[in-house]
């Protein structure tokens, strides 16, 4: 229990480190430009980077995806960063992405080919108008309250942010999704 070392890699190959938190199972947001290892765990150091969450976050098309792993089993997802706030949007936890799966229908555009993320059957949460055919990619929450619930019946699990570069995914959707989750 307690925390791990979180990497935050960029897609130019530059790194930066952040701390992982068992408890809450979730990336805290100040990221690191160094880590030591302290008894054969590596851990940040040195001052968190600066950063700057009062700016308004940058464009949809300015955001840069970034992978985010975490020791000690080098689990990870894919997230968002924000060059204008100097910070990961999100998902800042793994959790998050199954959230997006559990809670959001994944849908064509009524007048594009993009897919986007949806609750309702007129309107994409970027507010485009969509088709009524869902894709095979909700998955129903599982437990007690849903008895009928078969693993073999729900489409792969999928890291939805790990789309974010595809030409067919509607970045606005995934953003709109960061912010009624986190």
């Amino acid at each position: 229990m307690g925390t791990w070392m979180a990497t935050v890699r960029f897609p130019d190959g530059s790194v930066r480190y952040a701390e992982y938190s068992t408890v809450v199972a979730a990336m805290v947001d100040s990221l690191h430009a160094t880590f030591h290892v302290e008894h054969y765990r590596a851990r940040v150091s040195g001052d968190p980077l600066p950063r700057f969450p009062d700016r308004p976050h940058a464009p949809v098309d300015e955001l840069i995806p970034v992978v985010i792993r975490y020791a000690p089993d080098d689990h990870g997802w894919h997230a968002v960063y924000c060059p204008r706030r100097s910070m990961v949007l999100g998902p800042h936890s793994p959790y998050l992405q199954w959230r997006v799966q559990e809670t959001y229908e994944l849908v064509f555009g009524a007048r594009d080919t993009v897919r986007h993320l949806s609750q309702v059957n007129t309107h994409a949460l970027c507010g485009a108008p969509i088709t009524d055919a869902p894709l095979r990619y909700r998955r129903e929450v599982c437990g007690m309250g849903n008895p009928e619930w078969r693993e073999e019946e729900q489409p792969p699990s999928v890291d939805i942010f790990a789309e974010w570069t595809s030409r067919d995914m509607c970045r606005s959707c995934l953003l709109a999704a960061l912010h009624t989750l986190e």
